[in-house]
């Protein structure tokens, strides 16, 4: 069983799996936890007194190689610091950042959704530069709470974006082409629209209740070839 379909190929090739009935299930998420909050507001709970769009970034550990961090700071060097604020959460060395110039709160580590929903919330744009990732639950929190998404269309997270439709997914692994697509989001004309499909696709595909459904379907399939 693989969360994605990048891992379900990934299986496919290898020499244990490669002769074995590979399905895809996504992970889920609980949308219920995960919901949009008006941006304003959850700036406003969160303590973020800034009219900059933010650029929210985070992971467990943000520098690690393969959440790649250093193509996220080479995307950022490229746009106008004066107009975009940095949000992140997780484990940061502020010393990286701290030279860019960007005006930016770091929260650390999160332990609670509530205060994820407002993060998402309160952000205009959620950046995951990742190199490789399972799947990539992050990114489909984030639409989930209505904040579209930038990424490389690569490994898990390509399953999760639609380029155009509800973020964009940049060429791997070409940070001139993910700083576009922050640019692109944030001065997308229907900006609404992007949020409301980045919503709608995970209530269609990653919600809890449809990935039990395809667990139960399969399920069932098992039993009745037994």
């Amino acid at each position: 069983m693989g969360i994605s379909n990048w891992l379900s190929e990934k299986s496919k090739q290898s020499f244990l799996l490669r002769n074995l009935d590979v399905r895809t299930i996504h992970n889920n998420i609980n949308t219920r936890d995960f919901f949009p909050i008006d941006k304003q507001f959850a700036r406003k709970i969160l303590g973020i007194s800034t009219d900059k769009k933010i650029i929210f970034a985070g992971a467990q550990n943000i520098n690690d190689f393969y959440k790649g961090f250093g193509k996220f700071i080479k995307a950022i060097k490229l746009l106008d610091k004066n107009k975009y604020c940095l949000c992140f959460f997780g484990r940061l060395h502020t010393g990286v950042i701290d030279p860019l110039g960007f005006e930016y709160v770091n929260f650390g580590f999160l332990h609670d959704n509530i205060s994820l929903r407002l993060l998402y919330s309160a952000a205009d744009v959620f950046v995951a530069p990742s190199l490789m990732d399972a799947f990539g639950k992050t990114l489909a929190e984030s639409m989930a709470c209505g904040t579209p998404v930038v990424c490389f269309n690569a490994t898990g997270p390509k399953d999760i974006v639609d380029h155009l439709i509800n973020g964009y997914k940049a060429t791997p692994f070409d940070s001139s082409d993910l700083a576009e697509g922050i640019r692109w989001v944030l001065n997308s004309p229907d900006y609404t629209a992007l949020s409301r499909n980045a919503r709608e696709k995970v209530l269609r595909c990653f919600d809890s209740k449809v990935v039990a459904k395809k667990y139960i379907e399969l399920y069932k399939s098992v039993l009745d070839e037994l």
